[in-house]
């Protein structure tokens, strides 16, 4: 999420340079914001290849895999990198159609970032998720042994990601509302117990943190009356994402 509102900084400051300068936006610059620290994108598919090995390393490390598994666990990243870059060229396409109709100036950087923004949050949160081609094949190439260790390693990871990313809300949620030392552990303790993150690297993890905090009678007992209703006006804009973390897949209720 940092690294996200980071790059809209960015493009705040070049789209005001651009305008300054009477700049295009040309195809370098697009792919920028695609594949922001990962330079461009001959590096970045290396690097993606890289991490798949690493995700593969880290499986084997957990529970020992055949060669025929590692083979179709690497033939599984393949086409997850792949399916990524089919998407890639997809955005280029459109806009080199953008560039053709001459829309590729200042006044179409928003647009222009809005189709390469995706891209980049998928990148941040990474390709070889819980939804991806590697982790498919990895629950299905497996016997049941493995597949036990795999499921215990997957947890432990995903349990230590939300501990992430409920420190980083509570950390955030500190310097708005001022709070004890004593009610940020309590906290933390509360929504580690009754919140489950079943991607704690999306970018709309706090709203769903907002929205689950809104249902906890208990966070009564830890804030005094002045601090909840100060954290109230963060209820409601969780609230009011409800409709999107729904259909980003984060929250199943009805």
């Amino acid at each position: 999420m940092m690294r996200f509102f980071l790059s809209c900084l960015c493009l705040l400051a070049w789209s005001t340079h651009a305008s300054a300068q009477n700049f295009e936006i040309d195809i370098t610059q697009f792919d920028s914001w695609i594949f922001s620290n990962l330079g461009n994108t001959d590096n970045a598919r290396q690097t993606l290849a890289d991490r798949a090995e690493m995700e593969i390393d880290r499986m084997s490390l957990s529970t020992p895999l055949r060669d025929d598994q590692i083979k179709k666990l690497r033939f599984a990243a393949t086409g997850d990198i792949k399916r990524f870059y089919d998407d890639v060229d997809q955005a280029h396409r459109e806009f080199y159609a953008m560039q053709k109709a001459g829309e590729i100036g200042q006044e179409n950087v928003n647009e222009l970032y809005q189709l390469a923004a995706p891209l980049m949050q998928r990148l941040n949160n990474g390709l070889f998720g819980e939804t991806s081609l590697l982790k498919k094949v990895a629950r299905g190439c497996v016997d049941k042994e493995q597949a036990a260790v795999l499921r215990e390693r997957e947890e432990r990871r995903r349990k230590l990601k939300s501990e992430i990313a409920i420190t980083s809300y509570v950390a955030t949620l500190g310097r708005q509302i001022p709070m004890t030392q004593t009610q940020r552990a309590d906290l933390m303790t509360l929504l580690t117990e009754n919140v489950q993150l079943s991607d704690p690297n999306h970018q709309y993890i706090s709203y769903l943190l907002m929205y689950e905090m809104s249902k906890l009678p208990k966070l009564k007992t830890i804030l005094d009356d002045a601090q909840y209703k100060a954290i109230e006006k963060n209820f409601q804009r969780g609230v009011m994402m409800k409709a999107t973390l729904k259909d980003a897949g984060l929250l199943d209720e009805e």
